[in-house]
């Protein structure tokens, strides 16, 4: 105990952003506030669809509906501490893509917690190893949207099947494959 007290006693806390941190002299200037993490959907989407064309899958598409219900839930997540189907109002998945209006004969949600970095998702999405039941479903046939939520580490991953009312659109893949 006595080793990791001096351990931690030699590096210094940062300061909270926005906070007045002490320069030399004894003056003072701001911290600039960090940026709140976002997933970048399209990049994310990008990546998983390039693995759905190599094993001979369309496109997913992304749903921004679905994505307001998902990052709704991840907040609410956040909020209760603990990743669950089940939202605080007692409210399951199906409920709350229905008071969307997102009707699909297919839906899974995937829930996730940990870090804040599109390329962890990435890899974690493109990862075809057996164990990996996420990226099994990724590669299924049935799922043609992606929709993605994300609170303070709380990740919340729609995807959903075809349905003739959900309005969905392409990812922006800009610049040249690679």
């Amino acid at each position: 105990m006595l080793a990791a007290t001096a351990m931690f006693g030699l590096v210094s806390p940062l300061p909270a952003a926005g906070a007045a941190e002490p320069l030399q002299g004894g003056r003072s200037h701001q911290v600039a506030p960090r940026p709140a993490y976002r997933p970048d959907i399209d990049y994310i989407t990008c990546e998983i669809n390039k693995e759905r064309a190599a094993q001979g899958l369309p496109a997913l598409r992304i749903s921004e509906r679905a994505s307001d219900v998902a990052r709704s839930h991840a907040a609410d997540m956040n909020k209760m501490g603990r990743l669950s189907f089940v939202g605080s109002d007692g409210r399951n998945t199906r409920d709350r893509l229905n008071d969307a209006g997102l009707f699909s004969s297919y839906y899974r949600e995937h829930l996730l917690y940990g870090y804040n970095h599109d390329g962890w998702f990435v890899d974690k999405a493109t990862d075809p190893a057996p164990e990996n039941g996420f990226y099994k479903r990724l590669m299924s046939r049935d799922v043609v949207v992606i929709s993605l939520g994300y609170d303070s580490l709380y990740w919340d991953v729609l995807l959903l099947g075809p349905h003739r009312r959900l309005v969905t659109r392409a990812a922006a893949c800009g610049g040249s494959a690679g």
